[in-house]
């Protein structure tokens, strides 16, 4: 085998390597889990972007801004409160990507707190708010409103299963990360 420095020197198959150093568990973890909530944290802010879309209309007639012509053409269902809490997560996404540069511990149970009362929790609220609706639906296909042609009840809950997994796997993330930056306790004898 040809090498940059010479021939390997006589005796070393490479049967050796457990000796040699390697990086430490919790460098690969933190690593491996930077990227998933990465990840986590743009597919949150993708379905963010698409709610703030669903929302703008209401927004812009709870602000006193007159509907502008594209936002009429828009035959969505008006908003309901979970959506506006909903979106307030938004800021402990923001607040999750800021911890992952020097791996600020603070940040990230800051994040996870955020991700559960502005996330998990109005995504709860929604799912026993619409249940009614799925019930119609379900039962006798009666729905109140429609999506570029679907009933609304059912692009809701869809939206709905994707949040709730987006946040739940951001939870597991952050703590796995905290668990890797924890810093190692001494041993007291």
């Amino acid at each position: 085998m040809a090498s940059k420095y010479g021939s390997r020197p006589i005796g070393t198959d490479g049967s050796d390597h457990w000796h040699r150093e390697s990086v430490a568990w919790q460098y690969k973890f933190s690593s491996l889990n930077k990227s998933r909530l990465r990840t986590d944290l743009i597919v949150h802010l993708s379905l963010g972007l698409l709610m703030i879309v669903r929302i703008l209309p209401g927004l812009t007639s709870f602000l006193g801004v007159g509907p502008v012509s594209t936002l009429r053409k828009w035959s969505f269902p008006p908003p309901r409160p979970w959506e506006y809490a909903w979106v307030v997560c938004l800021m402990a996404v923001m607040v999750g990507w800021r911890s992952m540069a020097r791996n600020e511990i603070r940040l990230l149970k800051q994040y996870v707190v955020g991700s559960v009362i502005f996330g998990i929790l109005p995504v709860v609220y929604g799912f026993v708010e619409q249940s009614d609706d799925l019930y119609a639906y379900l039962n006798e296909k009666r729905f109140q409103g429609q999506f570029f042609g679907y009933p609304a009840v059912l692009v809701f809950y869809l939206f709905l299963f994707i949040a709730i997994q987006v946040h739940a796997f951001g939870v597991y993330f952050s703590y796995q990360l905290l668990k890797s930056w924890k810093p190692r306790e001494k041993k007291t004898q």
